[in-house]
This record gives structure tokens, sequence and C-alpha cells, in this order.
């Protein structure tokens, strides 16, 4: 099976590679590797200059070029822009409770674990139905002070509704090499579902690229085959 690394970030939003950088690595390590800088009002990437900036970048270095949206937000760019990408990922990475935002890295955790997770479902099934996403980027991850009930929280009832949704728009289900979701239980519901994976290393720093051991172990175990792992489409330059 060929190694993937879809989820890859540059200096072009929260990390000190270069898209040069990675390209060269990537070659040496015979990795299909994609640059998914973040588009959001939290980093670099937030207002069309740099977005257009970033694609030529990564289009002369020939690598397919993506983007991770903020679920929730408002993606800063319109869609004529959007068009230019292989591929567009949506994650999740604040949740509103109780008319606040609680942010997943940094933020002292709600006191109401339950309307935590229920923002958190409905926030990823609204983008699902709606959104112009490709792929649901490190979904089920939970923030630390939940990550121990991880089981408990996301049960077959929960998962079946993200893949249920993902499954009627066709967004492919990201495995993460970082955060190590979805865990196999819940992966392997997903399969069920008829889903597509990508895979992904989530790489803010050079010893992170290509990490994605985890999503190939539980790809080998759960038996998916090949055709199942979501490669993007090169648009022409």
């Amino acid at each position: 099976m060929r190694k993937i690394d879809l989820h890859i970030h540059t200096v072009h939003s929260d990390s000190p590679l270069t898209v040069g950088e990675v390209a060269r690595r990537a070659k040496r390590a015979q990795v299909v590797a994609g640059i998914c800088d973040h588009l959001s009002p939290y980093h670099k990437m937030f207002e069309p200059g740099a977005f257009d900036a970033y694609v030529a970048d990564v289009r002369q270095h020939h690598l397919p070029v993506g983007a991770e949206y903020c679920i929730g937000e408002e993606i800063p760019v319109d869609g004529e822009r959007l068009d230019r990408l292989d591929y567009l990922l949506g994650g999740v990475h604040a949740v509103t409770v109780d008319g606040g935002n609680y942010f997943f890295w940094g933020s002292t955790p709600p006191p109401e674990e339950e309307a935590f997770v229920e923002s958190y479902l409905q926030a990823t099934l609204a983008a699902l139905a709606a959104d112009p996403l490709d792929v649901l980027a490190h979904p089920t991850y939970l923030p630390a002070p939940f990550a121990d009930r991880y089981e408990e929280i996301w049960t077959d009832e929960r998962c079946a509704a993200l893949w249920e949704a993902a499954a009627a728009r066709d967004v492919a289900v990201e495995i993460s090499g970082r955060w190590l979701v979805p865990r196999e239980r819940q992966l392997r519901l997903a399969c069920d579902f008829g889903l597509t994976f990508a895979v992904g290393s989530d790489a803010h720093r050079a010893a992170e690229l290509f990490n994605v051991a985890y999503p190939l172990a539980v790809i080998e175990r759960l038996g998916i085959p090949e055709e199942r792992l979501f490669l993007p489409r090169p648009r022409p330059a």
C-alpha cells in the first residue's frame, strides 16, 4: 500500500516547514504528500492575497494543494478560489457552549460535558450537510479533559450519525496519525457505511512529517482496500 500523508502544515499557517522542504522530503521518502494549511481567521491565511500566494507556492512544487478550514467559522475566501484547491479539509477546532467559544487546545474545559459533546456533534453534522468539504479532519478527537472518556462519549449511535452524514455527501473520514482517531471500534462502524478514508499526519514540524503509522496499521487490521483511500484529483495549475 502506498504511503500517503495529506495533512501537512507549512509556513503558510503555523509551521516552520517550507513547501520546498516538504516536497524534497516526500520525494526521498516516496510519500504521496499533500499540503493542507489552515484557512481560518486564527492563522496567516485569512484573506485572498495570502491564499493566492499559498496555492501558487504549492503548485510550483507539484504537490497536491489542500486547505483546512475551521468548522463553524466562515471560510475566508470565495468559492471560486476554493475551486483552485485539490481538496478541502474541515475540522472542528472549537465549539460554542453556553454562548462562549471553547477551543480544543488551550481553553478551560466547559463545565457541562453533555452540552459540549452535543454542540460538537451538531456542528460537525451541519458541516457535513452543507459545507464544500472533501475530508472530515481528525473526527472524534477530544480535548484533553475529555480524552479518557473517549469510548463512553463516542457511542455507536453518535458515530453512526456522523458516518451516515459523511456517506450521504461522499466525504472522506481522516484517520489521524497525530491524534490517533478515530479509534478502531469507531472506524469499524465507519467501514459499514462504505466510507472512504484519508490518511494524514497533521504535521507541524519536520519530526512529525509522514507519521502515519497508526492509520496504516488500523487500515491493515480492518482490511480496508486501497481503492477506499482518498486521493485528491490534481487540477491544472
